[in-house]
């Protein structure tokens, strides 16, 4: 009897974490999914409002913008900090997303790499032993024909006293450095266990699916409609997207997501930013950085 309470004991503790996942992404791929169209339908906006805890036992707001492969993109970035909205009609943009993070003491106030334009801007910043961040272990990039690409920093590069000798190398118009990674080439990367990662926040994501669609998602948090997610969490939004490659961006109250229907158009955000601490449209955080659809 004591070996079938035991056997019965290890059934029910290492298969209820896949059986809530299983629930979880069925949940989540039967919402009544909100959609918008914008410009001929190469841009969609899917949003949905997961109440009575019923996604990761939580309550979650996901706002997903979808973006065909026919579209370019530009990472903008300010000597100043600037609301993410902003980015996207300065730069004549339809649509964007926060960029990575960012400080107030370093160039451009990029935390991360930064390339514009092939002008290389600010460096990695790293830690008292001159290590780069987990936080600094992707990047995104946009090529000089305007398509966005995103590369995971090989494991060697990491503990590099040049810590931008990987981004230096690669090919690209536009270099963005984020993180942590959480899909590389259709398979997940293993999340670190860190504070970071491991509390719910506000999250940013950007990923490419393998016909090179671009999906920006943003889920809203810190209110009692959004709990936020955790990265594992994240990295399994990002999964059941099919995203082929997918890079944690910087969340918490810098996560805004925007669109527009034309150029003519104010630009609107769409999601709940957090900064003001009131679930609506009103609490953007101004950033450093920001990747745009043109």
């Amino acid at each position: 009897m004591f070996k079938r309470f035991l056997i019965y004991t290890f059934v029910i503790t290492f298969s209820y974490p896949v059986l809530a996942s299983q629930k979880d992404s069925l949940v989540f791929a039967e919402a009544n999914w909100d959609t918008k169209s914008y410009h001929a339908g190469g841009i969609k906006l899917r949003q949905f409002a997961f109440t009575d805890s019923s996604l990761f036992r939580s309550n979650q707001f996901v706002s997903i913008l979808e973006i065909s492969s026919s579209f370019n993109f530009d990472v903008v970035a300010d000597t100043v900090l600037v609301f993410t909205s902003d980015f996207v009609a300065y730069a004549g943009a339809l649509a964007g997303i926060n960029g990575s993070f960012f400080t107030w003491y370093a160039p451009w106030n990029s935390d991360n790499y930064l390339r514009i334009d092939g002008k290389e801007l600010a460096p990695n910043q790293t830690n008292t032993v001159g290590l780069r961040s987990f936080r600094q272990s992707g990047c995104v990039g946009v090529s000089k024909k305007g398509k966005l690409f995103i590369s995971s920093t090989p494991s060697e590069f990491m503990e590099r006293e040049d810590n931008d000798f990987w981004e230096k190398n690669i090919e690209a118009r536009d270099l963005l450095s984020s993180g942590p990674v959480l899909r590389t080439r259709g398979k997940d990367v293993p999340i670190l266990f860190r504070a970071f990662n491991n509390i719910r926040h506000p999250r940013s994501a950007i990923g490419i699916r393998k016909n090179g669609k671009v999906l920006m998602v943003v889920v809203d948090g810190r209110h009692k409609e959004a709990a936020g997610m955790t990265m594992s969490e994240l990295q399994k939004v990002m999964r059941w997207l099919h995203a082929w490659d997918a890079l944690n961006l910087d969340g918490g109250g810098s996560s805004t997501l925007c669109v527009r229907k034309r150029i003519s158009d104010s630009v609107q955000v769409v999601n709940h930013p957090s900064d003001n601490k009131l679930f609506n449209k009103g609490g953007e955080r101004k950033v450093a950085n920001a990747i745009v659809v043109k």
